[in-house]
């Protein structure tokens, strides 16, 4: 069964205001454009990053080795 998927980007009106961390890499123009829901708990967003945090991630998890495994 096939779905018909229309335009599945959000437009910057639907997204979530973001008024934790104007440095987030997710942070554009006061919007979070990475979550869904920024009403958290805490008085914190848990997945706050900056470009700089994110993009040593990335590199780390680049260089890490990983294996294909087949199960049946």
């Amino acid at each position: 069964m096939k779905m018909k998927v229309e335009n599945m980007r959000m437009s910057t009106e639907d997204l979530p205001a973001c008024n934790y961390h104007g440095d987030c890499f997710a942070n554009r123009d006061g919007k979070c454009i990475t979550l869904t829901d920024t009403n958290f708990k805490r008085s914190y967003c848990p997945f706050y990053k900056t470009e700089k945090q994110l993009n040593a991630e990335r590199k780390q998890n680049a260089m890490k080795p990983f294996s294909i495994t087949r199960t049946s």
